[in-house]
């Protein structure tokens, strides 16, 4: 049914007058001594179309024969690797067929997640060394160019929920929650603990010092809602930089708190009915007149309008769709936008700066920020009045009144059909990338539904 073959000259099908060529071949095909010094090992990471990340552990050695015979370092991986599901059962119309060649982004090194390593995220491309279309890092490249030529920039950042479990000896039930022990939001003392040994907390303090150490620099940290729940706020960059700031945060975060004894799960809401683990992004527009109104209400009017296809990416797993529902601070089923209020999809905080709450850790973000960033350069007016309640509280006739006509698909295949029958999406973002994606999408739907209800936290966790 759909055509899954990946070429460079696959761009001339969205109707964008855009180089789809050039992604990652502009970057330094070196890194420096001083950025490798001291490493024993160079991890290679990519993130694929099921939100999975995937790396190459590399010895030293190898990058400095690299270096040595002048040559750039890149490693060739199987085309299967963008349709591969978590359980590496490729998907419909994928084979074992065909290269891409991996390109290290050396401007992304960074120390971490174990003690020797450094990790790097990096560009897919072809054998003759153009852009792959599927790269979703490319895909994010290609939605900031467009961005760029309708004048607009942007700074993202993150903000990276997650909950801390402990392993249990049942291979029935792996995994606990933490004893609760007054845990709740902001609460001071849920890190009464800090500096006891053999508690999350002071693998904590391992985790700030780290991302000080190297670089990241963590805005806030603070107990979240849901037992063992806790939020790293990220701080404002670039797109690209923002998502490879929020995935090696992640490394780092899953590493320190398995050296200390822990699982960490990005699982949407691993605990019902607690509250679920979300990966909110905040969008500001630092382009001339970026916070003028006339700018950036038509930019989140785009995002309103093409919410419900935008959905397909930022809740991407069959269950994202237990977090999504009304009452739950994350964001809720309905299609509109509040002043500071945390029950609408998309809050303004100030000026140009609104949050995205309804994007989980299960979503690929460079996927999903390329989706946003689409619709917002599309542009819409913004119609839709200021709603400063639940607007699931509301009668019919006051979300009339507000313009709130539209509700979010209520599960992936719902969001899967908005994303195909949205022809201005499926055009911006490729039609090749929208028919990848939906059809390993819908094999993963497939996959989650073979195995049974029982076990299906487990199986989520143990990937996420």
């Amino acid at each position: 049914m759909l055509d899954n073959t990946s070429t460079p000259d696959r761009g001339k099908e969205s109707g964008l007058a855009i180089n789809q060529t050039k992604y990652g071949c502009d970057k330094p095909l070196y890194p420096t001594p001083s950025q490798i010094y001291g490493a024993k090992y160079i991890r290679i990471y990519w993130h694929d179309y099921t939100s999975s990340a995937k790396c190459r552990v590399v010895p030293i050695n190898r990058i400095h024969a690299a270096l040595a015979n002048n040559n750039p370092y890149t490693i060739t991986i199987t085309k299967a690797c963008l349709g591969l599901l978590p359980n590496d059962f490729t998907v419909p119309g994928v084979t074992g067929t065909g290269v891409y060649v991996l390109r290290p982004d050396w401007e992304t090194l960074k120390e971490g997640p174990a003690p020797g390593h450094m990790s790097c995220y990096a560009f897919i491309q072809e054998e003759d060394g153009s852009a792959a279309r599927l790269c979703p890092r490319g895909i994010l490249c290609r939605a900031v160019e467009h961005a760029a030529l309708a004048g607009l920039t942007f700074k993202v950042g993150f903000e990276m929920e997650f909950t801390v479990l402990e392993r249990t000896d049942d291979p029935n039930d792996k995994y606990r929650k933490l004893p609760s022990d007054g845990h709740a939001w902001s609460m001071a003392r849920s890190l009464a603990s800090w500096g006891t040994e053999g508690n999350f907390n002071t693998a904590a303090d391992e985790i700030l010092q780290t991302l000080e150490r190297i670089g990241i620099e963590v805005e806030q940290f603070h107990p979240e809602g849901g037992p063992g729940q806790y939020e790293i706020v990220l701080p404002p960059q670039t797109p690209l930089e923002a998502c490879d700031t929020l995935l090696h945060t992640r490394q780092i975060v899953e590493s320190t708190a398995a050296r200390h004894g822990f699982r960490v799960t990005l699982h949407p809401r691993p605990f019902p009915p607690g509250i679920g683990n979300g990966s909110h992004a905040h969008l500001s527009i630092t382009s001339k007149n970026g916070d003028h109104p006339s700018i950036y209400e038509r930019f989140y009017g785009g995002i309103l309008e093409h919410f419900p296809a935008i959905f397909a990416f930022t809740n991407s797993h069959p269950t994202s769709y237990e977090r999504m529902v009304d009452g739950l601070w994350a964001g809720g089923r309905w299609v509109t936008w509040g002043n500071h209020n945390k029950e609408t999809p998309l809050r303004k905080c100030k000026d140009s700066h609104w949050e995205v709450k309804v994007m989980d850790g299960i979503a690929n973000p460079y996927l999903a920020l390329a989706a946003l960033i689409f619709a917002g350069t599309e542009g819409a007016a913004l119609t839709m009045g200021d709603c400063t309640v639940d607007p699931a509280k509301l009668s019919s006739e006051e979300r009339t009144a507000l313009g709130i006509e539209k509700q979010f698909p209520g599960n992936l295949d719902e969001a899967l059909e908005a994303l195909a029958s949205n022809a201005k999406m499926v055009e911006l973002i490729g039609k090749d990338v929208v028919e990848r994606y939906i059809v390993v999408k819908k094999a993963e739907i497939d996959l989650l539904n073979s195995i049974p209800e029982e076990e299906r936290r487990n199986w989520v966790i143990e990937r996420y």
